[in-house]
């Protein structure tokens, strides 16, 4: 019966798709020349087509060599077109398209030449690092000097709104788990470890901008309760063979090394396209805790201080083509792969007493070696086709994808108690390889219907397995012997039937809408071999989302949404094995763990499109956190747990300021409002807080193809269920030559004062944690950037690809 049901659901996703194709409505298109004074076209003129209330762009073209564009797919209306060229004054012309013509002839675009010409080129103005929208907040990095040479791990770290747990290698956004972090609109497909390092094995200097989406619509999928976070990287979309190769080096306390090149080759009918980068992260990390708990009768006071190199090496390769079958059907491939290698090695140090100042009665050195190698791939197969009579367009992909990870963790402990002062050496051995494919089907199809509105609809299937098999080995040094009690070998398949319909468009001149509804179906299986514990999950959920956005007037815009999202557990927190840290501190996974559901509102409010303020909220059931505990008199433990239910209010506000000339500044501040209940301990616990973050990004156009930048971000304290952390910060500055049109050098120091480092507090029923945490941040980097190729016609906008979710949650 449940596969009938099934079947019936994934007939009527995909019968939807079907359905729409067989809708037809007319579609508005323009076409036109820019010329000179003399009559002659103009070519590689930028053309933008603006929004008459808000300039906000609608679509953008190039000019062809005889000074022609087209724009196609345009809801009647009122818009704004704009032509602008370097050396150019900037022409515009107001427009009105009606729905008697499907193709409107434009009157020519006459252009003039500057009345002063520059013998070189110089700097005059850039993107700001940091971009607010209505919808998302963007963050420019391929022309930011401070973002040179770093990792896309520590570009995030200076995003407003966002924050990075190295200890626990997490990403939040506006104070809250659940990031889905997407690449040019792609899931990562890793869980949160994972995901770090991937991020910190990626080049910033291949990277164009970063989206900040708090409440994304039905068209993507639904897990992720903070929003997403996507990551575009640079494509090369100019005819011709192109490419960049940077370098760079430097130092903190140990060297760091990044190199990445970059090569594209196009015409009319063809895009072949590859980038290669290697990182080399010199770093260490440094932790000192004190633990206070009581196990039965015994009350102990632990002290652990722990200093390992960590140094990790990553490869990150892509390779593509794109075909253009005929002017409205195109197929492309894609292959992205990801390879990491980390090392850590040193001692880490435990002592335990029964009070603090009272004797030590188990003083434990552990040396600590591990060895951690992973490869991600993933292959994607993609059509698209435009109708264009009615304005549609269908696109289709394929995607498989293979993960593999090998994990070494080698403890060697000597141990001295007060009842025998001869140390006693004793050995853990940790092995833990795991394995995960995937396979994604996916269709979209979006036309125009009812004259201004637009129709979205889509299905898609994933499948994804997974299995870990942890085995460990203990004893006297030298004699290791395995203890099936703590290894597991554990499977875990999942398979995600999905659909969606989402409408937009104009209620008004002034009001836009767009409202959608997600289908997700989803049915898993976690099989612990070693325990004999199976735990089956089959659920249906529905997802609704509404944007509606109204021009209060010509310089202010108001908009709200709603969404509701999911976050099912990643894949490794599901298995109940273990990974120690050292032997008396370890995590392990929860089988029972369940998915939580999170519900976001957010009233936004835009004046003269730079100046933004937002009120956000978000309700969360089913909250799962990460507990630090007692497991016995001496260890401790880290596991996720369904806890009860988080509530968060959120107000910021973004503006750009000009102090002077040459001098221009963006500040976002973000204030956050907090409250958690939940069992822990078997005490209900209901911690709230207050909180803020300042982030500050300053531009200076020194001159003769100087420039610099400062930025920094302050954070008040914070509250994270039941981790608290006091005031923190960072700064950094960088210093940028223009050398020609081609190279460009900068120098650029981060965290300048070196406290970008982690400090909290947990203090809860009888447990008390205090955590330092420090990192190599500190770093000094020299980068070099060469381009080379034809810079003047531009081609193909990004291409998102089918898998979106899956590899995600994977470990």
């Amino acid at each position: 019966m449940e596969k009938n049901n099934r079947f019936q659901l994934e007939s009527c996703l995909l019968l939807l798709v079907f359905l729409s194709i067989c809708f037809s409505a007319k579609s508005q298109s323009i076409g036109g020349k820019v010329v000179e004074k003399d009559g002659k076209g103009l070519p590689f003129v930028n053309v933008l087509l603006l929004n008459v209330n808000d300039s906000s762009l609608v679509k953008a073209a190039v000019t062809d060599t005889a000074g022609q564009y087209f724009i196609d797919k345009l809801r009647p209306g009122s818009y704004l077109l704009s032509a602008s060229m370097v050396g150019y004054k900037k022409a515009y012309s107001k427009i009105r398209l009606d729905e008697t013509l499907a193709i409107t002839q434009m009157p020519s675009i006459m252009m003039t030449m500057e009345s002063t010409q520059l013998r070189e080129v110089t700097i005059t103005g850039q993107r700001p690092f940091v971009e607010q929208h209505i919808d998302r907040t963007i963050v420019n990095v391929a022309n930011s000097i401070i973002a040179s040479g770093s990792t896309a791990l520590e570009v995030l770290e200076k995003a407003p709104g966002v924050t990075v747990d190295r200890q626990n290698d997490q990403v939040q956004l506006r104070g809250k788990d659940g990031v889905i972090i997407q690449i040019n609109g792609k899931t990562t497909h890793l869980a949160s470890q994972e995901v770090v390092a991937l991020l910190r094995g990626t080049n910033s200097d291949n990277i164009d901008k970063i989206e900040l989406i708090t409440n994304p619509s039905a068209r993507e999928d639904a897990a992720g309760n903070s929003g997403i976070i996507n990551i575009i990287m640079k494509k090369d979309n100019n005819l011709g063979t192109n490419g960049m190769v940077s370098i760079a080096g430097g130092a903190g306390r140990y060297g760091r090394g990044r190199g990445s090149v970059q090569l594209n080759h196009r015409n009319q009918q063809i895009n072949a396209f590859g980038n290669y980068s290697v990182n080399y992260n010199g770093n260490y990390f440094h932790l000192r805790m004190e633990r206070e708990f009581s196990q039965g009768d015994q009350r102990n006071f632990a002290i652990q201080n722990t200093f390992l190199q960590t140094p990790d090496l990553s490869h990150n390769a892509k390779a593509g083509l794109e075909f253009n079958l005929n002017k409205n059907s195109s197929i492309g491939f894609l292959w992205t792969g990801f390879w990491n290698s980390r090392d850590e090695g040193g001692i880490a140090g435990s002592t335990f007493s029964s009070e603090k100042g009272l004797p030590v009665f188990l003083d434990a050195q552990t040396h600590k070696t591990l060895n951690s190698r992973l490869s991600n791939q993933v292959a994607n197969f993609n059509i698209q086709h435009k109708f264009p009579n009615n304005g549609g367009q269908l696109t289709a992909d394929v995607d498989f994808g293979w993960f593999d990870r090998s994990f070494l963790n080698n403890l060697i402990t000597n141990t001295v108690t007060a009842d025998d002062p001869n140390p006693t050496a004793s050995g853990l051995f940790i092995e833990m390889p795991s394995k995960i494919s995937l396979y994604t089907i996916k269709s979209d199809y979006g036309r125009r219907v009812l004259k201004s509105w637009k129709m979205e609809m889509g299905a898609k299937f994933s499948s994804v397995t997974t299995e870990n098999n942890l085995k460990v080995s203990e004893g006297d040094i030298g004699n290791l012997q395995p203890n099936p009690t703590l290894g597991n070998q554990f499977k875990f398949k999942e398979e995600i039937t999905a659909g969606y319909i989402n409408m937009s468009g104009k209620l008004s001149d002034k009001t836009d809408l767009q409202a959608g509804l997600r289908v997700e179906h989803t049915q898993s299986i976690a099989n612990s071999l070693t325990t004999d514990r199976v735990v089956k999950r089959d659920y249906l959920n529905f997802f609704p989302s509404f944007f509606i956005s109204t021009a209060v007037s010509k310089k202010q815009t108001l908009a709200f949404n709603y969404s509701r999202r999911i976050d099912r557990p990643n894949y490794q927190n599901l298995n109940p094995g273990r990974s120690y840290v050292d032997p008396y501190f370890f995590s392990e996974g929860n089988p029972f763990l369940r998915p939580q559901y999170t519900h976001s509102l957010e009233i936004k409010h835009g004046l003269n499109g730079s100046i933004f303020t937002s009120i956000a909220a978000s309700y969360t059931d089913e909250y799962i956190a990460y507990f630090v505990q007692p497991s016995d008199s001496v260890q401790s433990q880290r596991i996720p747990v369904n806890t009860g239910e988080s509530q968060v209010y959120s107000a910021s506000v973004s503006f750009p300021l000009t102090p002077t000339k040459g001098w221009t500044m963006q500040a976002t501040i973000v204030g956050l409002y907090a409250r958690y209940q939940f069992l822990y301990l078997g005490i209900m616990q209901r911690p709230e807080q207050l909180t803020a973050r300042l982030t500050v990004s300053n531009a200076f156009v020194l001159g003769k193809g100087w420039s610099m930048e400062v930025s920094g971000w302050i954070n008040a304290p914070s509250v994270n269920a039941l981790t608290r952390a006091p005031w923190l910060g960072s700064a950094d500055v960088g210093l940028q030559k223009a050398i020609g049109s081609k190279l460009r050098a900068r120098l650029t120091l981060q965290d300048i004062f070196h406290s970008n480092h982690i400090r909290n507090v947990i203090d809860a029923s009888g447990f008390v944690r205090r955590t330092k945490l420090d990192f190599d941040t500190r770093v000094l980097l020299l980068t070099l950037t060469y381009n080379f190729g034809n810079e003047k016609v531009k081609g193909m906008s990004q291409r998102k690809t089918g898998s979106e979710d899956e590899l995600k949650r994977t470990n």
